[in-house]
């Protein structure tokens, strides 16, 4: 007998890839738990399980920076309170992180794939289920979206919980109205500007660093969490002068667009991951 739970939770992720670099994601999660009907005609107690594997799913991937750490040209080094990952590319696609260490998910993997993480997933929590279940399947996947979206990484310093961690991200789609009318060019134009982007806030730069022809901005902070330092091709950093919470990206946006759209109301609907987000509306004269 088997039972399954669609949606069971999306989580929002950064992942390193060796040709895009690091690229913000959001997954919807849903599961399968196999097992034999018990005296009540049970497979299990949905509640306690779903439970299990949310906070799973919470303390060991979402809002990580996940490393195919069998990849040829990834270094992992850890010290007492932090992992250094490095990745030795060529043509400019040289990263370098080092944060605390649940700041980082280990896959055994050469490259990141929403089957190969479940794949991990579902050998890493089987044991920590009911014992009447036999096997356990997880299924990632992204959102439908029909619109424009991107996917974009970043840390909020100020942040209390896990967004604090320089590295994670999400995978978002936008809507922009200008003069109450939904403009798909807009929409189309920013996700653009927005491809596979790092927003960083600028008093988080410490340096710019020239290696082998390439520039390389140098982001450090401290949060409660600890310490965090990311260097990162220029070339995939959009800067902002504030934090980078998704109120304040649907701010910028909006003034951004109104500033090249003047004498038209622009309203912005920014998404933080899946189902959620912030409106923002600018006019300029």
């Amino acid at each position: 007998m088997k039972l399954f739970v669609k949606n069971l939770t999306h989580v929002d992720l950064s992942y390193f890839d060796a040709d895009r670099g690091v690229v913000g994601e959001s997954w919807h999660t849903d599961i399968i738990l196999d097992g034999k009907l018990n005296d009540e005609g049970m497979v299990c107690d949905f509640s306690i399980v779903k439970q299990i594997i949310k906070k799973w799913l919470d303390d060991n991937i979402d809002h990580c920076l996940t490393i195919p750490v069998e990849h040829p040209l990834v270094t992992l080094m850890k010290y007492d309170e932090r992992t250094h990952f490095k990745f030795a590319g060529l043509q400019g696609k040289q990263f370098d992180c080092i944060a605390p260490h649940h700041a980082f998910s280990l896959l055994p993997l050469e490259k990141i794939t929403p089957q190969g993480a479940a794949t991990w997933v579902e050998s890493q929590i089987l044991e920590l289920l009911p014992a009447e279940l036999s096997d356990v399947s997880i299924k990632f996947y992204p959102e439908k979206i029909d619109g424009a979206s991107y996917h974009y990484t970043h840390g909020l310093k100020k942040h209390d919980g896990n967004c604090q961690r320089i590295a994670h991200g999400h995978r978002s789609t936008i809507e922009i109205y200008k003069d109450g009318v939904r403009s798909l060019e807009l929409e189309n134009n920013w996700a653009s500007r927005w491809t596979d982007i790092y927003l960083g806030t600028t008093e988080d730069v410490i340096d710019v660093e020239e290696i082998d022809g390439h520039r390389f901005t140098q982001f450090s902070y401290v949060s409660n969490q600890g310490q965090f330092d990311l260097s990162i091709n220029e070339n995939v950093v959009y800067l902002i002068n504030s934090d980078t919470t998704v109120e304040l990206i649907a701010e910028h946006v909006a003034t951004v667009l109104s500033e090249e759209n003047a004498g038209h109301q622009i309203e912005v609907h920014a998404f933080e991951g899946i189902g959620k987000g912030a409106i923002a509306t600018k006019y300029t004269e």
